[in-house]
């Protein structure tokens, strides 16, 4: 197969009130899926691209050099399926939401150092439609949860609480800015920070995106998204925009870090 590698999902169900709107995204192609999560979402996570690891093996000129250096590279536990599920939600909503959004970083790892994790939120970045452009805040839960809707949607920890904080508390907003705007000093993404943090200061902090994604291996419902929909367009307003999305995949979490080891033909 050549060319980029599609997840293909279909919309399954979809809703709205007020300012926020829900979609489920079903992805029923097991082959396509694992060729995504290879060809797209392994980089992403691994950052196998980088010349990292070439360029310590033609620096351990010894026998015992080379044994350390091998031991080095193992040292690095395989992800957790939470953190494939976080990279897996960057590269659906990029390249299988049908929106045109910008991540400034490379790879998942890149905020996942202890000085650059992001602060507050899972996902910032930049949402273009038309010649306009928003700031972006995420929050991305995954779950194999049989409930419907999922634990991880519910209560303080959960993705409803966690995107009104993100609309309200002007404290991660600026912690979040201040991310932005050291990751943001060249283009294209310096001019995307200053159209979309104007349109942001001149709605005095109101006219943002947010973005709830919602991974999961089980059947389809929109159950899984429907009251939290309801209940944050009873507490944010426009010209706050809400969006809530699930992918519902065909291979266990479980068995996702596995999959990003394995060749697809």
């Amino acid at each position: 197969m050549t060319g980029t590698a599609m997840l293909g999902s279909a919309i399954c169900y979809s809703g709205g009130a007020t300012s926020v709107s829900w979609e489920g995204r079903n992805v029923a192609d097991t082959k396509q899926f694992k060729r995504f999560m290879h060809e797209i979402v392994r980089p992403r996570i691994a950052d196998v691209a980088s010349s990292f690891e070439s360029d310590l093996r033609g620096l351990a000129t010894t026998g015992m050099a080379t044994e350390f250096m091998e031991c080095l590279l193992k040292a690095v536990p395989d992800p957790a399926g939470w953190e494939v599920g976080e990279a897996l939600a960057e590269c659906a909503l990029q390249h299988d939401s049908g929106r045109e959004v910008h991540w400034p970083w490379s790879t998942v790892r890149d905020r996942r150092t202890p000085r650059a994790s992001l602060p507050g939120t899972d996902l910032v970045g930049f949402y273009r439609e038309d010649n306009s452009v928003l700031l972006l805040f995420g929050e991305v839960k995954t779950s194999s949860d049989a409930t419907t809707p999922p634990n991880v949607m519910n209560g303080g920890s959960g993705m409803a609480w966690q995107l009104e904080q993100s609309a309200t508390r002007r404290d991660i907003q600026h912690a979040l800015l201040k991310w932005l705007h050291s990751r943001c000093q060249s283009q294209p993404y310096r001019d995307l920070y200053e159209k979309a943090v104007g349109r942001y200061l001149s709605s005095e902090g109101k006219e943002l995106l947010l973005v709830g994604i919602l991974i999961r291996d089980t059947t389809p419902s929109a159950l899984d998204l429907k009251s939290r929909g309801q209940t944050l367009s009873k507490k944010l307003g426009k010209p706050t925009r809400i969006e809530l999305i699930a992918w519902y995949l065909p291979v266990p979490i479980a068995d996702w870090p596995k999959l990003l080891k394995e060749e697809v033909s």
